[in-house]
């Protein structure tokens, strides 16, 4: 008993020693960490723990950010609240934040929002979807709690875009908030509310990059002895450039500093192939004290397209593939947390898309960053986009309309800047000649943003003929043959016109169609988009028509289709009637996709094997002759009926197709394998004829 109490002893004894050690340890690291960061900026997140209440219902709720109140507009009402939603919260300051400067950024509030800060007015922000940063160092209480108060408004307007479009206008403070505490000398947080640091491509080659970082600085008083330095550092984390910039400040002023550097040999950006990154540390310093540091990532490459407009990158022809994203979603409508937007993300890997048009409105800022390091271009789009009812307007001519489109159009560029994966400005989608010509705008705008930044493309989407298709560097024409009115085949008499009367345009093809899983359907005909049926096999038709046409015709420097995601729409009562939009090649709640997202994965995706045994929802038929389709990136497999072999096909676009398939009345089981990938489904073939059937 004694010798085990004495080992017990010293098992406590060493136990100690340890915890000793370790806190000594901790207490030297976190030294060296508060003087590594002495002076530099601290970031605080204040998502959680909002009181919540508005105009409709003035019962106060506890939420966290992300947050909206729109359920009635998932639960498909049209008459959705679109009023004022209030969020407040308290937070304690500490005292040592007296004498630093204090800001607050919130990265999305549809649409209008308004900040108090102890009951006083700090400023408001128009626009839902770009990034607001507002200064409050003048107006907080050091060393004691603090009220904070948002005032989000998501009524409709005509000063403040989108006006039109049938996506839901969520009302919410639906993306993080933040404090962020600097010294007094600080790299400018809002300036467009961006990094306030800019990398600028002045020459981009396999040999060199040539570059200015061009750096916005202000502050509260004079000074004269200032240095800005930063360093760039590759993928692999070497330093590759650095350099510093002597400057003064002038009280409350913004000084731009523009510091050239170059990398030799670097590793360029080069799309999904080898999308390498690199990192730029900016520090702001005053007479050796860091006041401030930003790091931003950027990649290097060139865009450009050939004398006969197809697409390159880095000198090389480059084919795009794309898709179409709204960002809403069931459930949460577009309060997205990271894990949603990396969610949304991984199906466009996973469909094998190298570029996507962000639909409308700015995305989650780590949507780009995503799409960055996976090396897929964006389309970034702008909220000028077109009618869908007769009482909407795409473009009003007030300067209140014109100054918001400005504001908006500066943010986007400003926050988004660094981004390689952003290759072009989208300035309108969709837009219609009802009234007031907007000609004359979009030409201000076009040249507004070719102004401030020539090493992109301006782009926009288009579904009608006219002069504002000339415009913009790019064009996408948006289709809808074969679903609104027409046939799918109709897309290759338009093709023919482009080929002979249009072909000097920068074009590409974005286009779409409804479905619900939910519907299938013997027959193949093309439905009422306006009505309540709205069968799969029609939706993977007319996409399998419109790629076999457009794939491989080089008179497009890309193709989109629509849309990645059905998307919340509650003026639409078609389709499944719920108020949302179908044409997505993924349901709205993510959890199915869409037979017509197999035929892109299987064209597209060829680092992923796999079969996928289509129409595998349309369960009971009417006949034993069957036609049986699979998707799959591998040449050929083999097919199964009931335990049988039905002969080996070859894969054609993405697609074996056998035809004639003889089943048995009752429930069949159809497998497909292809060396050890393998699918099966259940078919069952009704007894006697369907009086429907039309046999």
């Amino acid at each position: 008993m004694e010798d085990s109490g004495f080992w017990i002893r010293i098992i406590k004894f060493v136990r100690a020693l340890h915890d000793v050690v370790m806190k000594k340890l901790l207490f030297v690291f976190t030294l060296l960490f508060m003087s590594s960061v002495l002076g530099a900026r601290e970031v605080y997140n204040l998502n959680y723990n909002w009181r919540f209440f508005s105009n409709q219902d003035d019962r106060e709720q506890n939420v966290n950010i992300p947050h909206m109140w729109n359920f009635d507009a998932l639960g498909g009402e049209r008459d959705y609240y679109r009023g004022l939603g209030n969020y407040q919260k308290d937070i304690n300051v500490p005292s040592d934040w007296q004498g630093k400067r204090v800001f607050i950024r919130g990265y999305g509030a549809n649409s209008v929002s308004n900040l108090l800060v102890n009951s006083k007015y700090v400023g408001e922000h128009r626009g839902g979807f770009n990034t607001f940063t507002y200064e409050i160092t003048d107006y907080l209480d050091y060393g004691k709690r603090n009220f904070l108060w948002f005032m989000v408004n998501n009524a409709p307007r005509t000063d403040v875009l989108p006006i039109a479009g049938d996506a839901n206008s969520y009302g919410g403070l639906f993306r993080d908030v933040e404090i962020i505490v600097t010294g007094n000398e600080v790299i400018s947080l809002t300036d467009n509310s961006s990094s306030g640091v800019y990398i600028v491509q002045n020459s981009v080659t396999p040999n060199k990059v040539e570059a200015d970082l061009v750096v916005m600085v202000n502050g509260r008083e004079d000074k004269n002895n200032l240095t800005a330095s930063f360093t760039v550092y590759d993928c692999l984390g070497a330093a590759v450039a650095e350099g510093q910039h002597k400057f003064r400040l002038y009280e409350r002023n913004t000084t731009t500093l523009k510091m050239p550097f170059s990398i030799d040999n670097p590793m360029l950006w080069n799309g999904t192939n080898a999308p390498h990154m690199y990192d730029v540390v900016v520090r702001i310093s005053d007479d050796g004290t860091i006041t401030d540091s930003v790091k931003v990532s950027t990649g290097f490459r060139k865009v450009d397209m050939d004398a006969d407009g197809n697409f390159r990158l880095n000198g090389e022809p480059y084919k795009l593939k794309g898709v179409v994203v709204h960002q809403d979603r069931a459930m949460v409508g577009n309060a997205l947390t990271i894990y949603h937007v990396k969610e949304d993300f991984d199906f466009i890997r996973e469909i094998g898309a190298n570029i996507v048009r962000v639909a409308g409105v700015a995305h989650h800022p780590y949507f780009y960053e995503l799409c960055d390091r996976a090396g897929i271009m964006v389309v970034s789009d702008f909220p000028l986009v077109g009618p869908v009812r007769r009482t909407d307007r795409s473009f009003i001519n007030s300067p209140y309309f014109l100054d918001n489109a400005r504001q908006q159009t500066l943010e986007m560029m400003a926050q988004q800047f660094n981004h390689p994966s952003v290759i072009a400005w989208g300035l309108f989608s969709d837009i219609r000649f009802s009234g007031e010509d907007p000609k004359p705008f979009i030409t201000e705008l076009n040249t507004l943003v070719k102004s401030k930044d020539p090493s992109r493309f301006t782009a926009a989407v288009s579904n009608h003929d006219g002069d504002t298709n000339m415009i913009t560097d790019l064009i996408i024409w948006d289709h809808h043959l074969g679903w609104r009115e027409g046939q799918p085949e109709d897309i290759a008499v338009w093709q023919k016109q482009m080929h002979d009367q249009w072909s000097d345009l920068r074009s590409a093809v974005s286009y779409s169609a409804g479905a619900s899983i939910y519907h299938q359907s013997d027959s193949l005909n093309r439905p009422f988009y306006l009505g309540n049926w709205h069968p799969e096999r029609w939706q993977t038709h007319f996409h399998e028509v419109y790629y076999d046409n457009l794939a491989s015709d080089n008179l497009f420097w890309a193709i989109f289709a629509g849309n990645m995601f059905d998307y919340g729409a509650t003026i639409r009562r078609w389709g499944e009637g719920n108020g949302i939009n179908d044409c997505g090649l993924v349901t709205f709640n993510r959890k199915d996709r869409k037979d017509a997202f197999y035929f892109y994965k299987a064209n597209w995706n060829t680092t992923d094997p796999f079969v996928y045994i289509a129409e595998r929802r349309w369960v009971v038929r009417d006949s034993k002759k069957q036609q049986i389709k699979v998707y799959t990136n591998q040449p050929e497999a083999v097919l199964f009926v009931n335990g049988v072999a039905q002969g080996t096909g070859k894969a054609e676009r993405g697609r074996i197709i056998w035809k004639d398939v003889e089943l048995r009345e009752g429930v069949n089981m159809v497998g497909v394998n292809s060396g050890d990938l393998v699918d099966a489904i259940e078919i069952t073939v009704r007894s006697g004829q369907s009086p429907l059937s039309g046999k």
